[in-house]
């Protein structure tokens, strides 16, 4: 028993990675063949010896004094695409720019690097599906924080932060000197399905405290 309780207990310190969240459109279908109705076919209703009638596959209907005769539209198949139609219409941002950080300086020694821990915040910006790139040639990397509870620091734990997929993304942020004054992230859907949203980041040159 007391062997379990410690293994229990030994357990609670571990980092628990949080769920993978992908918006609900990851888990739409990419193509699909779905029935079309065309606009259904109204005439007017036709007066014969027998009264007022309609013809074969006809239903009659009465508009106020008026009797038209309504036939469904004939049915068609067509091609969707309803998670790229999802993305397109999910909505991104806009996400605000984070605080100005530190990178360093050129005449650093040892060329180091510095890094920030930041919450990016906006509409749908930390969904997994969702994609945040720097420019490759910006020296600038981009983690994304995911790990809750157990040892996990509080600044690096995106509950304790209050930041959860549909508004917030955490994310380490590692400066290199060859970092520009600013880089503007890029926030996406894959395919391309929403407009991308850039995040501007700005740094100011320091070299780290030894």
């Amino acid at each position: 028993m007391i062997r379990s309780s410690l293994v229990a207990i030994a357990l609670m310190t571990i980092a628990l990675p949080a769920a993978a969240q992908n918006s609900h459109c990851a888990t739409l279908p990419v193509n699909v063949q779905v029935e079309a109705r065309g606009p259904d076919n109204v005439i007017p209703a036709q007066l014969t010896p027998r009264g007022i009638t309609c013809p074969r596959g006809f239903t009659s209907e009465s508009v106020g004094p008026i009797t038209r005769c309504r036939q469904p539209g004939s049915v068609r198949l067509e091609n969707r695409e309803p998670r790229r139609d999802c993305y397109a219409a999910l909505g991104l941002g806009p996400v605000r720019s984070p605080p100005s950080q530190n990178r360093p300086a050129a005449n650093c020694p040892g060329q180091p690097t510095l890094t920030s821990i930041v919450a990016l915040r906006g509409r749908n910006v930390g969904w997994q599906d969702i994609t945040l790139t720097a420019p490759q040639a910006s020296g600038l990397t981009v983690e994304h924080l995911r790990a809750i509870g157990g040892r996990t620091p509080p600044a690096e734990d995106p509950q304790r932060q209050d930041c959860f997929a549909f508004d917030c993304r955490l994310v380490r942020l590692t400066f290199r000197p060859t970092t520009p004054a600013r880089v503007d992230l890029t926030l996406a859907t894959p395919g391309g399905g929403a407009s991308p949203v850039n995040i501007a980041v700005n740094s100011e040159a320091a070299c780290p405290a030894r």
